[in-house]
């Protein structure tokens, strides 16, 4: 709102160029209807002696030309203004939509520590993270020990058939480089042409998409991905709200497992 409001601001400040040279050419033959008016003193006898009336025409004349040329600089410094107040509104809106999506994943962190249910908690998760990231799919992955593998255990959004169940090794394609190296990535379709052609999937279109690890004291559990088929590409800002948010969610995760476990050892011991 606050960012259209300016806009409009701007908008109003732009100076009436088209009244610019009519202006101009008005005040020129005033001053030149002045200077030959100065030229009859006799009524209506018209005596042009230029060598000796010449600065009752160039004086006026040259007011005029300043006229026009302080009104042209007044009219870009005007223009100049419009557009810096322009780039204010817009790097305005930028950090309100960009607050608006952290505030967004923060508050789906809050909804996740209240679940203890861990499949339904991350399905939360996945669901919450394509309207916060405008994404087409989202996906969460976590390192399964017994078999050493990094499933899928959430994911929403297009291609579920080819994303849910879906297992990769550490170190293995996208994913298993983010959980191995601990390096979040911003993907591209050049970026996947580039590093990871060798396990492109021809079956699926990818935009943009954004993979990030999930750690929990310096230790990787698993990954987030979101991606987008279609529209604008993700930006370094949304890799950074996704990283806060894959922190919190680690944590979630790994407390969560921790209460299953002392429910665990409760009625073993009852």
């Amino acid at each position: 709102m606050a960012a259209s409001k300016s806009l409009k601001t701007g908008a109003a400040v732009r100076p009436p160029g088209h009244m610019l040279w009519p202006t101009a050419a008005a005040l020129l033959g005033a001053s030149t209807a002045l200077a030959f008016a100065s030229w009859t003193p006799g009524g209506l006898a018209f005596e042009p002696d230029f060598a000796r009336r010449w600065p009752t025409f160039i004086g006026p004349a040259a007011l005029a030309a300043a006229f026009v040329l302080h009104t042209l600089r007044q009219r870009r410094e005007l223009e100049s203004l419009q557009g810096r107040m322009h780039d204010l509104a817009a790097r305005e809106a930028g950090f309100q939509a960009r607050f608006g999506e952290l505030s967004f994943l923060f508050d789906i962190s809050t909804q996740l520590q209240l679940r203890l249910d861990l499949p339904s908690m991350l399905d939360l998760a996945a669901q919450r993270l394509l309207s916060c990231l405008d994404a087409t799919q989202s996906s969460v992955m976590l390192f399964d020990e017994s078999h050493g593998m990094l499933e899928v255990k959430a994911a929403a959004g297009v291609d579920l058939p080819l994303v849910r169940g879906a297992r990769v090794a550490p170190g293995e394609g996208i994913a298993g480089h983010v959980y191995t190296t601990g390096e979040s990535l911003l993907i591209t379709p050049e970026v996947i042409r580039e590093r990871f052609s060798q396990h492109q999937k021809r079956a699926r279109s990818i935009g943009s998409a954004l993979c990030v690890p999930m750690r929990f004291q310096d230790g990787p559990i698993g990954v987030i991905s979101v991606t987008r088929t279609h529209g604008e590409s993700f930006e370094q800002s949304h890799v950074k709200m996704l990283e806060a948010f894959a922190e919190h969610c680690a944590a979630t995760v790994v407390k969560t497992h921790h209460h299953h476990q002392m429910l665990r050892h409760v009625r073993v011991a009852a």
